[in-house]
């Protein structure tokens, strides 16, 4: 074995997959660490099965719990206790008892020059009881945990709370948070002093019903339990994701929650169907308060659950305008609307509510014409052309010279776009061309009847694109990144490469592709 440093082998092992690294477990002290951290780094608990068990023994190990740092949780094991009673492993096979030791030995050989090799031996659980007792001790000894998935619905027919190792997590190493969780849940879990200690930076909320209580309790819950809950975070609080599952009143939710002086990203996501998220003022209210400090804010609209199969998309439309109407932040920067459920109509109104602040627009999830996106651009009127945009993400949407005249006299300064393309084309609207023009462009255009007498037919699609943007030139642009990504299969398409080449040359300030 060759005696490197230990620094160059680490440099060696960024370019080995994961799935390699964990069988280089024996070769050097330094690839034993590498591997033991790419093996233990992301732990999942979701069903009791040998796998499941056999972390549970190796976790044990303080060596091997201190490599931890992103956990997954899924407490619907407890049920197959009371299911599987019968079943659960006991006997091991002869390979997985083998396979284990092997493991086992393995993984001892440089902890501990003392250790004793045993054969690991797998707990056997007869209750939930027993089971929420060796949970809580082995997330008790997992001390370097940073990332915490929890998704904990239901379960109301189990005689033991999943709570007490839950809770076990909630330390001040932890940053992010996620909790994918019934309401009727929350009462148990975030019940002080479960948060009083955590730092968490980022927190995101996945809100179910289990439909076990009264619809008067969902607004005590919100109002006692989830909204002091967030409030012990305001401290550390940048990043916060609220979803609904199905249609929801989340106003008690926003109208208790006071100001956090440290979120910088929120995130949206708003059931289509009514009553959405609630009374809009609830929002509104909520948004204002954060008005000082929010600098991003993600809107998603969502359909994971609900009474019906078409809702109507004006109810939405409505709500959205309802809500944001009196809604102000001076320093918001960035707006991001990925969804294809959310109207056009209703981005369009996020758009001129906050289009006097905002330098980073993601609007993708439904096909935009050209029209379109004249009508985005247009949400921009009122702000000088050089402090407008300066980084777009947009699609989907054909890729046609008149597009590109579009962006490049609207946004001059725009420094990185992402188009997610549908098709190219050499498709032209001959009213947004009279209208806006591409003031910058150097182009002869002769009109329609001509080109169509100079142009053979079968150059009227993609090759009319490269015909057409041949004679383009955009000087004044400052485009220095640009990305084109198709979204319709087989996702990449012949003339990828001579686009950008031909781009490259249109637009003489672009750097990148990607």
């Amino acid at each position: 074995m060759v005696n490197l440093p230990h620094e160059i082998w680490l440099h060696i092992s960024q370019y080995i997959p994961a799935s390699v690294l964990e069988g280089l477990v024996s070769v050097n002290s330094t690839f034993y660490d590498i591997a033991m951290d790419c093996r233990y780094r992301q732990i999942s608990f979701a069903f009791l099965d040998n796998r499941m068990l056999r972390n549970l023994q190796r976790l044990k190990d303080p060596v091997v719990a201190r490599r931890v740092r992103v956990l997954h949780v899924y407490p619907v094991f407890l049920k197959q206790v009371l299911d599987r009673e019968p079943n659960l492993p006991g006997r091991q096979s002869l390979r997985l008892r083998l396979t284990a030791f092997a493991t086992h030995i393995l993984e001892q050989k440089k902890s501990s020059g003392r250790t004793k090799f045993r054969m690991l031996q797998l707990p056997k659980f007869r209750t939930a009881e027993d089971i929420v007792h060796a949970m809580h001790d082995v997330f008790s000894g997992l001390p370097n945990v940073t990332d915490y998935h929890i998704m904990w619905c239901g379960l109301q027919t189990v005689p033991e709370s999943p709570v007490p190792f839950l809770a076990a997590i909630l330390r001040p190493k932890l940053r992010k948070l996620s909790l994918d969780i019934s309401l009727e849940n929350i009462v148990k879990l975030l019940s002080p002093p479960s948060c009083t200690s955590c730092n968490i930076e980022e927190l995101n909320l996945v809100i179910r019903t289990d439909h076990v209580v009264a619809t008067s309790d969902h607004v005590q819950i919100m109002s006692d339990y989830l909204a002091p809950a967030l409030m012990r975070l305001r401290n550390t609080l940048r990043t916060l994701t609220i979803q609904a599952w199905e249609p929801l009143d989340f106003s008690p939710l926003f109208l208790a929650l006071g100001r956090l002086p440290w979120l910088n990203h929120l995130t949206l996501g708003i059931p289509i169907e009514a009553p959405h998220l609630g009374n809009p003022s609830g929002l509104t209210t909520f948004l204002n308060r954060q008005g000082s400090t929010l600098l991003s804010l993600s809107l998603r609209a969502t359909q994971y659950s609900g009474p019906g199969l078409t809702p109507d998309p004006l109810s939405i439309d409505g709500w959205v305008s309802r809500a944001l109407t009196d809604v102000h932040m001076t320093h918001l920067r960035s707006l991001d609307i990925s969804s294809s459920l959310f109207p056009f109509t209703a981005s369009l109104v996020c758009l001129f509510q906050f289009s006097a602040t905002i330098t980073s627009l993601v609007l993708t999830g439904c096909y935009h014409t050209l029209a379109d996106v004249a009508a985005i651009l247009d949400a921009f009127r009122d702000r000088p052309r050089d402090e407008r945009l300066e980084t777009l993400r947009l699609g989907s949407v054909a890729l046609t010279p008149q597009l590109l005249d579009l962006l490049a006299g609207e946004l001059p300064n725009l420094y990185r776009l992402e188009l997610l393309v549908r098709e190219v084309t050499a498709h032209s609207d001959e009213y947004l061309l009279a209208v806006h023009g591409p003031p910058d462009s150097e182009i002869v255009r002769p009109p329609c009847h001509v080109l169509s007498m100079l142009v053979p037919d079968f150059l009227l699609t993609q090759d009319y694109f490269f015909y057409e943007m041949e004679k383009r030139r955009y000087p004044q642009w400052h485009l220095q990144r640009l990305k084109i990504l198709l979204t319709s299969f087989p996702y990449r398409f012949p003339y990828g490469p001579h686009v950008e080449q031909l781009l490259a040359v249109c637009v003489p300030t672009i750097r990148d592709f990607s």
